[in-house]
């Protein structure tokens, strides 16, 4: 097993660094696109760690993105605290709500759909209380002027330190998610997932397993949400706390292959590109126009593909292996 989990960090080492060399040589625009598809792989991640492994339909993570990208911002700007305090603060505050609200909804086994409703109710009384605020920016956000680095005398720009957040965000939340399936925690969400009282039966302690995996989603998702204001500059609460984006991730998961390890990549890396290049092709001439284009390819996706991209490539490669024996 150790053996496994090295030779796959080196490949996912190696391709992070391969990935980084690409976008850095892409034109401005692109390149942009290319960053943000990698912030929002991590976050998809993030979520597919309680959507997708746990099996919980979750729809308040944008509190915790939220709190990741408005309470550093907020404390750098108004305090003076260095950023990568405020953004521990933020990954711990939305670790102890993540915990709350498992217990809240596991302790007294609610359900799958109270779960959905409760996360929801939580993630809109979150933009509420961001865009009441002052501190936090209120409905005006924060705009953050972020300073390049100087290492070994090389000047850094900002765009080049967005970069680098976005891959090391994307692939520690790949890492994290492949050492999950690998760990017994894995092994046990998977077998709650299946089902519940079977998995209770055998000695699984569901409210301890869930809690576990809301909390590591939660701590991922604040995390992102920095370097997503890193790469804003400017910090929305109607983007980053709205329950919009979390349907965005959701969908683009579900997609790409819920619960597996390369679903939320694919699912992001083919369609958030498609939509942000349409966008800037569409948008000026046609306003509305690529949104009409992107939601009827998500359909064909949807339609054509029931389990997903992943799920599609495995059972292309099952026939292909079928048919050679």
């Amino acid at each position: 097993m150790s053996k496994e989990i090295s030779s796959a960090a080196t490949s996912g080492l190696v391709g992070v660094l391969a990935v980084g060399v690409i976008v850095s040589t892409m034109p401005e625009y692109y390149s942009g696109i290319a960053t943000k598809t990698l912030i929002f792989i991590g976050l998809a991640m993030a979520w597919n760690v309680v959507g997708g492994i746990g099996g919980q339909l979750s729809l308040g993570h944008s509190v915790f993105i939220g709190l990741g990208a408005l309470l550093p911002a907020a404390m750098l700007l108004k305090l003076s605290v260095p950023l990568w305090v405020g953004i521990v603060c933020a990954a711990m505050i939305s670790s102890l709500i993540g915990a709350g609200l498992s217990w809240l909804t596991f302790r007294f086994r609610l359900g799958h759909l109270y779960f959905a409703l409760v996360t929801l109710a939580v993630g809109e009384l979150g933009r509420i209380i961001v865009i009441g605020t002052e501190f936090l920016g209120g409905a005006s956000g924060l705009l953050v002027q972020y300073k390049p680095w100087s290492i070994l005398g090389i000047q850094l720009s900002v765009a080049t330190q967005s970069l680098i957040f976005a891959l090391a965000f994307a692939a520690l939340t790949i890492a994290v998610t492949y050492c999950l399936l690998q760990s017994k925690l894995g092994f046990r969400l998977r077998a709650l997932k299946g089902n519940e009282d079977a998995a209770q039966a055998i000695g699984i302690d569901l409210l301890r397993s869930k809690t576990a995996a809301m909390v590591i989603s939660a701590i991922l998702s604040s995390v992102g949400g920095s370097v997503f204001a890193q790469y804003n500059g400017f910090v929305d609460p109607e983007v980053v706390a709205s329950p919009i984006l979390i349907i965005s991730i959701i969908l683009f998961t579900a997609i790409g292959g819920i619960g597996t390890i390369w679903g939320p990549v694919l699912g992001v890396a083919i369609l958030f590109p498609f939509g942000e290049i349409l966008r800037g092709l569409l948008a000026n001439s046609l306003p509305g126009l690529h949104l009409v284009i992107f939601g009827v390819t998500l359909v064909a996706v949807i339609r054509l593909m029931p389990n997903g991209l992943v799920g599609w490539f495995r059972s292309r490669l099952r026939f292909f292996r079928v048919q050679q024996a």
